[in-house]
């Protein structure tokens, strides 16, 4: 990891770890732990690379979340969502929230940990929980981790 100037004081920066910071985009909420920042001697934080937050959207959306289990949308107007192991409509009330850890490591970083929180539907037929939709994770995941990055105090790259 390369250190660069802090974005706010010019100031000389070193490797750091974010502890955790949390963001949320109802009905999707997020928390991220141990990951790896820069940070100058007056507390300013800062992205490893300009390019972080999009390296992180792009694996969260393209390769993490198709491993969750998850149900399908249909609907153009009036949206209904069907289990994606049977094909059963499934309830439009959530069962409950489940916390789904995902482990990471980008390039040459640490590793460090993403959980997305959302709601879990039971399919009334073959009893698999499942998210709505993957479409539904994806649509709120960019906010999330926005706000997440503001929470920690991260400034746009």
């Amino acid at each position: 990891m390369e250190s660069r100037p802090c974005v706010r004081c010019r100031g000389s920066t070193q490797p750091a770890v974010l502890e955790s910071a949390a963001g949320e985009a109802a009905p999707l909420a997020l928390m991220l732990q141990g990951m790896p920042i820069l940070a100058c001697a007056k507390g300013h934080r800062q992205f490893v690379h300009a390019e972080f937050p999009r390296w992180l959207v792009e694996h969260l959306v393209e390769e993490d979340e198709a491993r969750l289990p998850a149900g399908e949308e249909q609907g153009l107007l009036r949206k209904h969502y069907r289990c994606g192991g049977c094909g059963a409509e499934l309830q439009a009330q959530a069962e409950r929230r489940e916390t789904f850890p995902i482990d990471l490591t980008l390039g040459d970083l640490g590793p460090f940990r993403v959980e997305l929180t959302a709601p879990v539907y039971r399919c009334p037929s073959c009893s698999r929980e499942q998210l709505h939709s993957l479409k539904e994770v994806r649509k709120h995941t960019p906010a999330a981790l926005a706000h997440a990055f503001k929470a920690a105090e991260l400034p746009p790259a």
